[in-house]
C-alpha cells in the first residue's frame, strides 16, 4: 500500500513538472492591443479604432479603453471583424469595454479591427489620453491550440489632440504708401493667443505693384495699388498698398523737329521721366513767335505763316522745346501720341467752293442788213435785263450812233456782266441765250 502511494506521488510530481515546463512556451506568445489617435476641436466627434495583432490566431480577448471624461464623452461603439462574437459597451463614464470571441481554431484571425469608438470633444484645447487596460484574467486572452494558448497582452495607447481654432487675425496697419523700391513690414496678430495653429501666410493681389514674403515684408515694385492678405486658420486681414513713382523730368515725345502747313494743325505731347511715374503735373505751352505758329493750352499747334518758331512745353520746373517749321501745306500727321493717351486733335479746314460758269458756244450767222442788226441788238438787250434803265438808254443811244458803235458797246457790256459774276445765279440756258 505504501509502495503504491509512493508511486502515485512520483507520477503526480512528474505531471506537474511537465506542466510547468510547458507553460513558459505558451506564455511567450503575445497579443498586441492598440487604439488609434485623432484630433479635433471642441464640439467635434472623433472616431478611433481598437485593433488586435498576434503571431497566432486569437480566439478570445477582453479589454477596457479608458479616457478622461472631462475632455471626452463616449458616444457609441461598433464591433469590428476580428471576432465572430463581439461586444462594445460603456463601462462607467470613463471607460469602454470590448469583448470578443471566436469558436474554432480554423476561424481565428491573427489580426484585425476589434472595435471602432466615437467620442465627443468637450474641452477647448489640450490632449485626452486613450489608455488600453487588458483584462487581468489570463483566460480572457487566448489563442489557437489544444489546450488554448494563453496570450500575454501588450498595448499601444492613443490620444485625442484637441485643437483650439483661430478666431481672428489682424495686421499692424490697414494701408501703406511706398515709393518704388521701398519696403515695409507687416505684423500679424492671431487670436486667441493660445490657438493651436497660429501659422500666418501672406499673398499679394498684384505682384507687379508690390510683393510680400513669408515674414510679411512688403517690397514696392511699380506704380499702382495692391492688396496684401494675411491668412491664419481660415481667417484673413488685408492691407492696401499704394506705390508711387516720383517724376524726375519730362522728355520730347516723338521728333523734336516738326512741320505744319498754314492753316493746319498738329498736337504736341510730352513724355514723363521715368515713363511709369505716377505724379501728375499740368503742362504749359508757349510759342516763341505767334505770327508764325500758335499753340493752345492742349498743345495744338496751328500754322499761321511761312517760317520757323519754337514751341516750349513746361511741367513743374522742367521744359522741352520743339522746332516748328510752317510750310504751305501740311507734311506730317496732325497728332503726336503721348504715353497712355488716346486723345487726338484734328483740324477741319474750310474749303472754298469754286463755282465755275460753263458756257456753250453756238455758231450764229452774222447779221448783214440794218434790219437784222437792229433785231439782233434788241434781242440781246431784252435778254440782258429789261429793268436796267442804263442798258435801255445805251440801247437808244446805240441806235442813234449806228450799228458799228452798237456792236462795240454790246461786246463791252456782255463781257462786264459775265466776268463780274452778275449772272452766276442764272441758268445755263439763260447764259447761252445771252451769248447768242
Amino acid at each position: 500500500m505504501r509502495k503504491t502511494s509512493k508511486f502515485m506521488a512520483i507520477i503526480s510530481a512528474f505531471i506537474i513538472l511537465v506542466s510547468m515546463l510547458a507553460l513558459p512556451a505558451n506564455a511567450a506568445t503575445s497579443v498586441n492591443y492598440s487604439v488609434s489617435s485623432a484630433s479635433g476641436q471642441k464640439g467635434d466627434t472623433v472616431t478611433v479604432t481598437v485593433s488586435v495583432s498576434s503571431s497566432i490566431g486569437v480566439t478570445s480577448a477582453m479589454l477596457n479603453v479608458k479616457f478622461d471624461n472631462t475632455k471626452l464623452q463616449y458616444v457609441s461603439g461598433t464591433a469590428g471583424s476580428m471576432f465572430s462574437t463581439c461586444s462594445v459597451k460603456a463601462n462607467g463614464t470613463s471607460s469602454v469595454q470590448c469583448t470578443g470571441m471566436t469558436m474554432g481554431d480554423n476561424n481565428a484571425k491573427k489580426s484585425g479591427t476589434f472595435a471602432t469608438l466615437k467620442f465627443k470633444i468637450l474641452a477647448e484645447s489640450g490632449t485626452a489620453a486613450l489608455t488600453i487596460s487588458p483584462s487581468s484574467d489570463a483566460g480572457d486572452h487566448s489563442g489557437v491550440g489544444t489546450p488554448p494558448t494563453r496570450l500575454s497582452p501588450t498595448v499601444s495607447n492613443g490620444k485625442v489632440t484637441i485643437t483650439k481654432p483661430v478666431t481672428g487675425v489682424s495686421l499692424n496697419r490697414s494701408s501703406v504708401t511706398l515709393k518704388k523700391g521701398e519696403t515695409s513690414d507687416l505684423v500679424a496678430t492671431v487670436s486667441p493667443s493660445d490657438a493651436t495653429n497660429k501659422t500666418v501666410t501672406y499673398s499679394s493681389s498684384n505682384t507687379k505693384v508690390a510683393t510680400v514674403n513669408s515674414s510679411g515684408k512688403i517690397t514696392a515694385v511699380g506704380g499702382g495699388t495692391a492688396t496684401i492678405t494675411a491668412k491664419a486658420g481660415g481667417k484673413t486681414a488685408t492691407c492696401k498698398v499704394t506705390v508711387t513713382v516720383p517724376q524726375t523730368g519730362i522728355a520730347v515725345s516723338g521728333s523734336s523737329s516738326r512741320s505744319v502747313g498754314i492753316g493746319s494743325a498738329l498736337t504736341l505731347k510730352v513724355a514723363k521721366v521715368p515713363s511709369d511715374a505716377t505724379d501728375s503735373y499740368s503742362t504749359t505751352w508757349t510759342s516763341a513767335d505767334t505770327n508764325i505758329a500758335t499753340v493752345s493750352s492742349k498743345g495744338v499747334v496751328t500754322g499761321v505763316a511761312l517760317g520757323e518758331t519754337t514751341i516750349t512745353a513746361k511741367q513743374n520746373n522742367w521744359t522741352v522745346t520743339y522746332k516748328i517749321t510752317v510750310t504751305e501745306t501740311a507734311t506730317e500727321s496732325s497728332t503726336d501720341a503721348e504715353e497712355s493717351s488716346t486723345e487726338e486733335t484734328s483740324l477741319t479746314e474750310n474749303t472754298t467752293e469754286e463755282t465755275s460758269l460753263s458756257t456753250t458756244t453756238e455758231t450764229v450767222s452774222e447779221p448783214t442788213t440794218d434790219d437784222e442788226k437792229e433785231n439782233f441788238i434788241k434781242t440781246v438787250w431784252a435778254e440782258i435785263n429789261d429793268k436796267n434803265n442804263t442798258v435801255t438808254k445805251l440801247y437808244h443811244y446805240a441806235m442813234l450812233l449806228g450799228v458799228g458803235f452798237i456792236v462795240a458797246i454790246i461786246s463791252i457790256t456782255v463781257t462786264f456782266f459775265v466776268t463780274s459774276g452778275y449772272y452766276k445765279n442764272k441758268t445755263k440756258k439763260e447764259e447761252n441765250d445771252i451769248k447768242k
